[in-house]
């Protein structure tokens, strides 16, 4: 399963809230991108809630990149 693929310059992304496993898929660009690497929280609004960010998983292979945001 592909969890994130770059595509020009966005990339997707899946935030995972660990409490009650929702998932939420999002496009970002570069700049959102960067803002979300360097916070510790986040605000999802499917999840209604501002989640402290846990791990952050990346992954590269067929020159795409996958990112996943754990959640708490």
């Amino acid at each position: 399963m592909s969890i994130a693929t770059n595509q020009a310059d966005s990339v997707k992304v899946v935030f995972v809230d660990q409490k009650n496993e929702q998932v939420e898929e999002v496009t970002l660009n570069s700049a959102q991108l960067m803002a979300l690497l360097n916070s510790k929280q986040v605000w999802v609004e499917k999840f209604s809630s501002n989640l402290k960010i846990e791990n952050t998983v990346w992954s590269y292979a067929d020159n795409n990149v996958s990112v996943q945001i754990y959640l708490k």
